[in-house]
């Protein structure tokens, strides 16, 4: 292999997940050595095959071969050539697929851009109209192209391209748990998240090559949903601050106080910066809370807390208000408060013995009337203490800093 003390431009490695692909692994190995230069490493990572490719791989013995015993899927194989890469003192690696449909020549292109944005992931995009893909490949983009661009903001027009350039450092900062064709996707919505800037290229691919895709179509789409899933709460519950730095290795490695105190400075200071946001997040959400909208609470409070730029994180927390404790009071000042509205008299007494059915009809008419404005009162009150708490903590924060 190649030494790994090569300018700094060139400190890349090609790493190549192969599983079975005995009929096109080495014609892949071949064209990669001719298309990269002096400097360049290659890195085949054989996840547990079982058709002889290990006896092909062999035949080159420039190159380094790391073998899992089992197959363990294509993203635990990504994870463990991006390891090694970084071993072996490699700051970038460019990972592409051992089934012969990207072509080598396209390497010169990650090469320069690796050269020009250092600090970007690389992501070959793939014209899948042009190489006659199936409806269904350009269908299963589409939906997850879609979703990286719900949880990022950022269109990426490839997002299951396995023609790309890691850099090394920042990438395995991150805390990756998929170890299949997810992988991919969560890696880029994670890296972004992270601030990872992202570079596209455009690239060829290549069907009919002979060596059959391993993909999936009904477990591994049912994979990358359930990435997705997950990925969608964390967009919505977490701040942008905290997602930066919840998904690193590092975060998940201190004392779990310090990880919830950064959590909290970041939802409370990063994410409202003022005290009149942090105090509207905490109204509106104690507002939601009381709400007699039972089982729509928290849904109601987050679509709101979209729509007018608020913490959603906040919100939410705040929304709890109504927890199991609480309830009892709540309905009966509810009640309380919505009798007085009727009868212009505080009946603390309230009586339900005997209770006929227009005698709990007008209780529930009165509940209802009395819980909006109990939610309405509540909610002005949470904003206003919320305001001069949060001021008293600015202030606090800024005599420090002086």
């Amino acid at each position: 292999m190649s030494s790994p003390s090569a300018p700094a431009q060139r400190r890349v490695c090609v790493v190549l997940p192969t599983y079975n692909n005995r009929a096109t692994v080495g014609g892949v190995v071949r064209e990669v050595l001719a298309a990269v230069p002096a400097g360049v490493g290659v890195l085949v990572v054989d996840d547990g095959s079982t058709d002889g490719a290990e006896e092909v791989l062999g035949q080159f013995p420039e190159i380094q071969v790391v073998i899992h015993e089992q197959n363990q899927g294509k993203g635990a194989a990504l994870a463990t050539g991006l390891g090694r890469a970084a071993e072996l003192g490699f700051s970038h690696a460019i990972t592409m697929d051992a089934d012969g449909q990207h072509s080598a020549s396209d390497l010169a292109k990650f090469l320069a851009a690796v050269e020009e944005r250092p600090d970007a992931l690389v992501v070959g995009v793939r014209d899948l109209v042009g190489a006659g893909a199936r409806r269904r490949s350009r269908l299963l983009r589409a939906h997850s192209n879609f979703w990286v661009w719900f949880h990022t903001g950022q269109w990426v027009h490839d997002t299951q391209s396995g023609f790309r350039a890691y850099p090394l450092a920042p990438i395995l900062a991150l805390r990756l748990k998929t170890r299949r064709y997810d992988f991919e996707v969560e890696a880029v919505v994670k890296a972004l998240w992270s601030g990872v800037p992202l570079v596209e290229v455009p690239v060829e691919v290549r069907y009919g090559t002979g060596s059959p895709s391993h993909f999936r179509p009904v477990r591994d789409f049912a994979l990358v949903c359930h990435l997705n899933g997950f990925l969608f709460w964390q967009r919505v519950l977490l701040p942008a601050s905290v997602r930066r730095v919840y998904h690193l290795k590092s975060f998940h490695e201190g004392p779990w106080l310090r990880r919830g105190l950064e959590v909290a400075r970041g939802a409370v200071f990063q994410e409202t910066v003022t005290a009149a946001g942090f105090a509207l997040c905490m109204g509106t959400g104690v507002f939601f809370g009381i709400l007699p909208i039972w089982g729509f609470q928290m849904a109601a409070a987050v679509v709101v807390a979209h729509r007018l730029r608020l913490s959603k994180p906040l919100v939410l927390a705040a929304s709890n208000v109504s927890f199991p404790v609480l309830i009892p009071l709540i309905l009966w000042l509810s009640l309380l408060v919505g009798h007085f509205v009727f009868t212009g008299s505080l009946a603390l007494n309230l009586s339900f013995h005997g209770l006929t059915r227009a005698r709990a009809w007008s209780y529930a008419g009165q509940y209802l009337v009395g819980a909006v404005i109990l939610a309405a009162a509540a909610g002005l009150a949470a904003t206003a203490v919320s305001y001069l708490l949060a001021r008293v903590v600015l202030l606090v924060r800024g005599r420090r800093r002086a």
